[in-house]
């Protein structure tokens, strides 16, 4: 009689070791790409701007369709991870990423961006909720929400560091030369990942994988472990069920689950999308100088980085619903607090540290507790359509932001009020999703 091996139990007894610190920097890196990404056209814009003669809002549409290759490409290809695998298709996407960012340095109007952005962001679309999925697979047990963490803070580096690199590039290389980085290291990242990132041996022991590669693999975490040639490997807690991924979704249980899940997405990824683009030009109508605006503005990302480090750990002590519902009533009260405390500099610096913290916390902490809400041969799909759903839906937010900010301040100068008009939604800075 062959011997059943439980590779959860396996996985969640480990103790943290190199294994593990290879996975988080291969995952760290495609989080720091899609950052970059994020806001790679947004830092090339002034010198775009002035290299073709565009207005204003002529990036406008380049931007939000962008937006919307990612969530597109989020929903097809986190469904082929169920499928094909996740190192598959997590290869795939950071290679495609790669050429169309490649691609984007010879276009020549605002037609050819206009179709390529989006295609750009169908090729990464995946990867960023795979990351989660890949690292919350591989997690011990008892350090899963700070070993998630660790990798997320690529995003918010990604996206801080492709302005530094631009304002050097600017004068030797034009707006294209952000680009050619942004092309060239997710290329080199892929050899990586095809060389050292280890498939899913979760969603091999669900597809019924070879025993020989799921035993290879568990070696790799621990070199101690040995099994026989007979060797059964099972996830017990996870039995089969019927029905295509999508489905399973809304089906036998999970529907109250999905729903919600979609709903608190919906939320976090608007109210970061808002924050993320008007952040800047709100506390300019609060009566901030632009410079100090901007400044204190940067505040949100690095109490992001703090939430997303110490939101980890106490959620790894106290569980994730417990730690998302305190930063949801933080953010509230830092929202609240940022709205009226007028023009004092200090205060609003205060208030803006805590709304990074809290916002940009809570959205990692969401991102790592939906993996664990879905069983392994729906978790890529569950938590990519998720992801897909509140960066589409989502995408409204910046849209409705002008028209508060308008309605909000009854007496609003002129040139602030035209400021707002010809901001839009484009205004973008670190973090935009």
């Amino acid at each position: 009689m062959s011997k059943s091996v439980d590779v959860a139990e396996i996985i969640g007894t480990q103790p943290f070791g190199s294994f593990h610190v290879r996975i988080i920097v291969l995952c760290l890196m495609i989080q720091f790409l899609d950052g970059f990404d994020t806001q790679a056209l947004a830092y090339a814009a002034p010198a775009l701007r002035e290299a073709w003669g565009l207005g204003p809002r002529d990036l406008g549409p380049v931007f939000s369709w962008g937006a919307v290759g990612t969530g597109i490409g989020s929903i097809c290809m986190g469904l082929l991870a169920d499928i094909w695998g996740r190192k598959k298709i997590m290869i795939a996407s950071v290679t495609v990423f790669g050429l169309l960012s490649l691609c984007t340095v010879l276009v020549t109007s605002i037609d050819q961006l206009l179709i390529l952005r989006p295609l750009t962001g169908f090729g990464l679309g995946a990867a960023l909720p795979l990351t989660f999925v890949m690292a919350n697979e591989f997690a011990p047990m008892r350090i899963r929400a700070r070993m998630v963490a660790a990798m997320a803070c690529g995003f918010a580096i990604g996206a801080a560091s492709g302005g530094l690199l631009q304002a050097e590039m600017v004068p030797y290389f034009g707006w294209q030369g952000i680009f050619v980085i942004g092309g060239a290291v997710p290329l080199a990242l892929a050899v990586a990942l095809a060389l050292f990132l280890p498939e899913s041996v979760r969603y091999l022991t669900a597809r019924g994988g070879k025993s020989e590669e799921i035993g290879r693999i568990l070696k790799q975490l621990d070199p101690k472990l040995s099994f026989p040639p007979d060797a059964e490997f099972v996830l017990p807690a996870e039995p089969k069920k019927k029905g295509s991924k999508p489905a399973q979704l809304f089906a036998q249980g999970w529907a109250a689950t999905t729903t919600l899940l979609w709903f608190t997405y919906l939320v976090t990824l608007a109210s970061l999308n808002t924050l993320n683009n008007w952040l800047p030009v709100a506390l300019n109508t609060a009566g901030l100088p632009q410079q100090q605006a901007l400044r204190i503005t940067t505040l949100f990302q690095f109490g992001g980085i703090a939430g997303v480090l110490l939101l980890g750990v106490l959620a790894d002590r106290f569980g994730y619903p417990k730690v998302l519902i305190l930063a949801f009533l933080g953010l509230a009260l830092f929202v609240a607090a940022t709205g009226s405390i007028g023009a004092d500099a200090v205060l609003l610096a205060a208030a803006v540290t805590g709304m990074g913290f809290c916002l940009v916390g809570a959205n990692n902490t969401l991102n790592a507790f939906a993996t664990t809400l879905y069983p392994t041969e729906i978790r890529a799909t569950g938590v990519s359509w998720a992801s897909s759903f509140g960066r589409l839906v989502g995408a409204i937010g910046p849209y409705i932001a002008p028209v508060e900010l308008a309605s909000g301040n009854r007496v609003l100068p002129g040139n602030l009020r035209e400021r707002i008009r010809l901001a839009g939604p484009t205004f973008t800075l670190p973090g935009a999703v």
